[in-house]
């Protein structure tokens, strides 16, 4: 029996975030157990996935503080190789079994 790690399963969490509401900042990240997620949208454009970002202002955390420049990002089906395609939607069987 194999366990995957703390980043694959951070990888992908971040992944389905976005795919199930169409983006994620570091406030939604932190709500999922996801503290880094400049890393962890690195790791999946390491494996393919392509993404935009925009910088939000007047974003609050979880304390109702309010933030500037808080970086949102969104997966960018189109920029993203027929493989990359084909590796991601797989990702979402896996997660429909689940």
């Amino acid at each position: 029996m194999t366990h995957a790690n703390r980043t694959e399963i951070q990888i992908k969490q971040v992944f389905f975030q976005m795919q199930r509401f169409g983006s994620i900042n570091r406030y939604e990240a932190a709500a999922i157990g996801v503290c880094a997620l400049p890393a962890r949208m690195q790791d999946l454009e390491c494996i393919g996935l392509r993404y935009r970002y925009r910088d939000e202002n007047n974003v609050a955390d979880e304390h109702g503080i309010s933030h500037q420049r808080i970086r949102r990002y969104f997966i960018d089906w189109e920029k993203m190789t027929p493989e990359a395609v084909k590796i991601f939607a797989g990702w979402g069987d896996d997660n429909d079994k689940k």
